[in-house]
């Protein structure tokens, strides 16, 4: 049972931290291509809300 547990948590964080490293390199790059102080607040609350959203997906992919 322990074990089951430690695979899933393991499996939403990978999968969580797979994904949002090209999401944070996109944006990364992105406000190094175009620097505007518009671009890099609308840049971080994209980051954030795809950051939620990308956890809740790993929660209910690995459940």
């Amino acid at each position: 049972m322990m074990l089951l547990f430690f695979n899933v948590f393991r499996n939403i964080i990978s999968t969580f931290f797979l994904d949002g490293i090209w999401v944070v390199g996109f944006f990364y790059l992105l406000n190094k291509t175009f620097e505007s102080d518009r671009l890099k607040k609308l840049s971080l609350y994209a980051v954030g809300m795809i950051s939620v959203l990308l956890f809740f997906y790993s929660v209910m992919v690995s459940i």
